[in-house]
């Protein structure tokens, strides 16, 4: 049986990937397990200022927001989010300034409150529902695949992450993952992880993404369609059938 490590090796070797720093200029950045809506890391920097060390989160939320045409939302939700957690906000960025002591614990504060801010304001916007585009695919798919379909499963991908799937067809020996996507970021954004984490498996399914229409994805097409094949859900059964060869 081979030898298995201490927990306490475990555990330090992995505590040591999950935070990262960098120093640029006048400031250092650290990098936290915290993940916005868009599946990026949540960041903070460190400089000086009079009072001591200010702790910002260096414009990221703001330009999170942005990335879904959302920026204009980004101020009066700062505000309202950041007395919760007693930083400050300016026009682009969440911050505090602290003595050296306190650094630690502003970190804390000002990473939560990014990404509260974000979350918010993401959770907050219009789209169209995955459920609707699911509920069509639905009928596609049994008429495309008959009797080679199962709905809403879980896949496990290479990084062991179990993902959603809106269905799975079986077809002349190999699988093809159908995945409904809204035309909004955080829908792309969500299917491109699962899709590039499902890609690097030894047998990897055929990734096709569904969406109501292409032209709704704009610039975010380009996301989806690196980590798979896209396809409109109104779309002929034929159609499917060659996605998923």
């Amino acid at each position: 049986m081979a030898a298995v490590k201490p927990l306490s090796e475990i555990s330090a070797a992995i505590a040591g990937s999950l935070v990262s720093t960098r120093h640029w200029g006048d400031a250092s950045y650290i990098s936290l397990p915290l993940v916005y809506p868009s599946g990026s890391f949540v960041t903070v920097s460190l400089s000086y200022a009079p009072d001591g060390i200010r702790v910002s989160d260096g414009g990221f939320a703001y330009r999170e927001t942005e990335s879904f045409g959302a920026g204009r939302s980004f101020a009066n939700t700062a505000r309202s989010v950041a007395e919760g957690y007693g930083v400050e906000v300016d026009r682009r960025a969440i911050f505090v300034d602290v003595p050296v002591d306190e650094v630690e614990r502003a970190i804390f504060d000002v990473s939560a409150a990014s990404k509260a801010v974000a979350e918010r304001i993401v959770a907050g916007l219009p789209q169209e529902t995955e459920f609707e585009i699911s509920a069509a695919l639905r009928e596609r798919l049994e008429r495309a695949f008959p009797g080679a379909v199962e709905h809403d499963c879980k896949l496990v991908g290479a990084s062991a992450i179990e993902w959603d799937v809106t269905a799975l067809a079986r077809v002349d020996g190999h699988k093809a993952v159908f995945q409904a996507v809204a035309s909004h970021p955080v829908s792309v954004f969500k299917a491109s992880a699962a899709f590039h984490d499902l890609a690097r498996l030894d047998d990897p399914p055929v990734l096709v993404g569904v969406v109501a229409r292409t032209a709704d994805l704009g610039k975010h097409h380009a996301i989806l369609a690196q980590a798979g094949r896209v396809i409109e859900v109104d779309a002929p059964e034929e159609a499917f059938r060659r996605a998923a060869a």
